[in-house]
């Protein structure tokens, strides 16, 4: 394949590519922030965008016409690619959705008639990293508009642009109601617990499988559990996929992929539930069915009475974090975990159905999560082999 044609195009389409500056194709421009000191600059009605608002449809922050004109702010279209040239916000991109003022720290940049902002807009998006890697080496420091003119882009004809553009435009716009559908379902869950679980101070929750009426009763976790600990494994003894020499799940303290380190030969446990010990997500509480292998950055607790459930490891989730020592690196050992309070269910019937429900409704949220991931991974995959 030819270095100036992608390895996948849209029927008809045979041209090779031809390379411009973005500076050739575009014009830009960056603003300036009116006075802090100047009250009558603030609290008018022009939108003053932000790096982290370029892909907002609202602001914080509004400005006067004074402000605008007694300043280096620049107004913005609806339909601007946004530019962030500073801070962590570094190499953002998106499309302005709404009419308004930008600071120092953004760049608007207009293409010219022949070239698509939609198209050049993913390619900025696509290469980020690259960008940031080769002028911003460790992170530090900002980008300028003289470097953003500068960069040099492959690009076809313009309906190939518009085509290219408007497809990953469809696929950006489906995998942003993916996170709008896995960000409600995460809210609801939240919402339900909170009304499923008792408030302070009082003993039975808000809402309620039908049949319970009984108070929920106040234990020491050291009393319902053995409250133990997971032992030393080198991350060289642990293979990433799940085989038939090695088929049980290894948990460690990380959030990522809910704590699977990765698969190992023996198991320690048989059902328990685990809770970070150490470092950044200390006091993080996990169910964990069936035979695992739990590292020694995690806790366990152990039972033979029927507490190790899901409804227990989310009752103590919520307040584990409160015990946890910040002192130095953050801690919860296994004597401050014993004796922690918390308010159960007295029958395991109640704990049982408890957990069916929140385990119906983790399922969900994981299958969300998962068509999220092939999304972004699809979309991964065609921008490499769409772009040059």
């Amino acid at each position: 394949m030819d270095e100036r044609t992608p390895v996948i195009r849209f029927k008809g389409f045979t041209d090779d590519w031809e390379q411009r500056k973005l500076g050739e194709v575009s014009s830009s421009f960056s603003g300036g922030t009116p006075s802090a000191s100047k009250k009558e600059y603030y609290g008018g009605n022009i939108p003053f965008i932000r790096s982290a608002e370029i892909n907002s449809d609202s602001t914080q922050l509004f400005i006067t016409q004074s402000g605008l004109d007694n300043s280096s702010a620049k107004l913005v279209k609806f339909g601007d690619i946004l530019y962030a040239m500073y801070g962590a916000t570094s190499g953002e991109v998106g499309i302005s959705r709404i009419n308004g003022a930008i600071n120092q720290a953004i760049l608007s940049i207009r293409v010219k008639g022949n070239y698509s902002s939609l198209f050049l807009h993913q390619w900025l998006k696509s290469n980020k990293d690259k960008i940031i890697d080769k002028y911003l080496q460790g992170g530090q420091g900002n980008l300028s508009g003289s470097i953003v003119k500068n960069l040099e882009i492959l690009f076809p004809k313009k309906d190939e642009q518009e085509k290219i553009g408007n497809l990953f435009r469809g696929l950006d716009n489906l995998i942003t109601l993916h996170q709008r559908k896995l960000r409600l379902l995460q809210e609801q869950k939240k919402g339900l617990l909170q009304k499923m679980f008792p408030k302070t101070g009082d003993v039975k929750p808000k809402l309620r499988f039908s049949n319970f009426t009984d108070d929920w009763e106040q234990r020491k976790v050291g009393e319902l559990f053995t409250v133990t600990r997971g032992q030393v494994l080198a991350v060289s003894e642990v293979s990433s996929i799940k085989t038939l020499v090695n088929p049980y799940p290894v948990y460690s303290s990380q959030t990522k992929n809910n704590g699977l380190l990765g698969y190992y030969h023996d198991y320690l446990f048989d059902g328990g539930i685990t809770w970070t010990t150490d470092g950044a997500n200390a006091g993080t509480v996990k169910y964990r069915n069936g035979r695992f292998y739990s590292t020694n950055v995690n806790g366990v607790l152990l039972s033979n009475d029927g507490y190790i459930n899901k409804s227990i490891a989310e009752i103590l989730n919520k307040s584990a974090w409160k015990y946890v020592s910040h002192v130095g690196n953050p801690k919860l050992m296994n004597n401050v975990m014993s004796d922690i309070k918390i308010k159960i269910p007295t029958k395991i019937s109640e704990q049982e159905k408890l957990s069916v429900w929140i385990d119906k409704l983790d399922n969900l949220i994981t299958l969300h999560q998962r068509k999220l991931k092939l999304l972004q991974e699809q979309k991964k995959g065609l921008l490499q082999k769409m772009f040059v």
